[in-house]
């Protein structure tokens, strides 16, 4: 294919993913921070006084939660409890109408006294501060489209990423100067391939605002790429599974991990096993796995119960750290405590594409690598919120120039039409 038809391409798919990357980038930079800035926002909710008594078990926390709303939902309980941090409870209360969901709260309590210290509604379109990052996550991740377009802005978001991915290789080839360019000339005075990519990589200030503005957009795609190419493809991964997977399958190999779970005929309303029993259970299994496997349990992470397929699972953190997989996971039955799935640190069923996936997850939420990833995490939202811009800016001087040449064209032609007509 001939480049003008690339060119065209970049051109086209920049334009119709530019509002849509200026949000998620403008909102990424900020929720590279968004422990920090919440805290900061609301501390009467996140944070406690630290204590020099032990804290509540987490379980009693939950229990203490679920009593606060009767006959609503707590499906999961998380079983760590950070120094001077609260304790979060996600609670799905009850609906108006049968066969809605109701509204999903976050309660939070005193960790020491199971005091409740507030509460925040997940989905509330407000920039009031203790709804601001909850808004800014769902802007993030869904563009905070309402309740009834479903999961139409999620999908709208993993279409764009997986343009956004195929125009990262599409711009990419574009920075590259023609290999047949110096053709003709004295090999003495032709300048290397090399040599004449190397401008690509570097702006010039002195060159007029248009000449600065595609050079920001051509050294900004090229410094950046890779993280470009790994915040597109992992927002496929996160928004549009039905394409991340199987493309991942077929490149790197990819297992469901845990393995996948039917579902019951009936969503399981009261489990035989209670909360305690569950965890009871959970430990036993991890223990067993550890011991056979080789791997040592560091602390519990999270309870969830999923009443769809009627299963407990119980996640915890593990060492050795082996291909980003920290986590050590059970799944057994919520009745009679069998066990259904499992994964650990070193998983023989885990393929490359798993953790691939893994760290993906992990850079594009900048979860490792601690202050240095989030800082660098910040700053590319707003290089990638300067190459929305300055594409568009490059696109509207272009089509303003073929404009101009074109009524000028027309203006030049007009005599001379006159004259024949006479």
């Amino acid at each position: 294919m001939r480049r003008a038809f690339w060119v065209g391409l970049h051109r086209w798919a920049g334009l119709a993913m530019a509002g849509f990357l200026v949000i998620v980038a403008a909102t990424g930079s900020v929720l590279a921070f968004r422990d920090e800035i919440d805290v900061r926002l609301n501390p009467e909710l996140l944070t406690v006084a630290p204590r020099d008594v032990p804290a509540l078990d987490p379980l009693e926390l939950r229990e203490r939660a679920a009593a606060l709303y009767p006959g609503a939902r707590i499906d999961d309980a998380a079983l760590e409890i950070r120094p001077g941090r609260s304790y979060m409870a996600r609670i799905r209360t009850k609906a108006e109408r049968e066969g809605e969901a109701g509204p999903l709260v976050f309660l939070y309590l005193d960790p020491y006294t199971g005091e409740q210290l507030g509460t925040r509604t997940w989905g509330v379109v407000s920039l009031d501060r203790r709804d601001l990052l909850f808004f800014l996550y769902r802007l993030h991740y869904t563009l905070a489209l309402p309740a009834f377009t479903g999961r139409f802005g999620s999908y709208l978001l993993g279409v764009t990423a997986l343009v956004w991915t195929i125009d990262c290789f599409v711009a990419f080839y574009l920075t590259l100067p023609p290999w047949r360019r110096d053709r003709g000339t004295p090999s003495s005075a032709a300048k290397s391939w090399w040599d004449r990519w190397r401008p690509a990589w570097w702006i010039k200030f002195g060159g007029g605002a248009y000449r600065v503005n595609f050079d920001i957009h051509r050294a900004f795609g090229l410094w950046t790429w890779a993280m470009l190419l790994v915040f597109a493809w992992s927002g496929v991964g996160f928004n549009l599974d039905a394409v991340y997977r199987p493309t991942m399958k077929a490149l790197f190999g990819f297992a469901e991990i845990p393995a996948a779970l039917p579902a019951r005929a009936e969503p399981l309303d009261a489990p035989l096993l209670d909360w305690r029993a569950a965890r009871a259970v959970g430990r036993r299994l991890l223990d067993e796995r550890a011991r056979r496997e080789g791997f040592a349990i560091e602390s519990e992470a999270l309870l969830s119960l999923d009443r769809s397929r009627g299963v407990y699972t119980l996640v915890a953190r593990s060492s050795p750290e082996i291909a980003a997989n920290t986590r050590a996971i059970v799944a057994f039955d919520a009745d009679s405590g069998a066990p259904r799935a499992a994964t650990w640190p070193g998983d023989s069923a885990e393929k490359a594409g798993n953790s691939i996936g893994r760290w993906l997850a992990r850079l594009h939420t900048a979860s490792v690598f601690g202050l240095p990833m989030k800082i660098l995490v910040c700053v590319l939202g707003f290089a990638i919120c300067a190459l929305s811009v300055t594409g568009v800016y490059i696109w509207w001087k272009k089509q303003k120039a073929r404009r101009f040449h074109k009524t000028k064209s027309a203006s030049a032609g007009a005599p001379l039409e006159a004259m024949t007509a006479e």
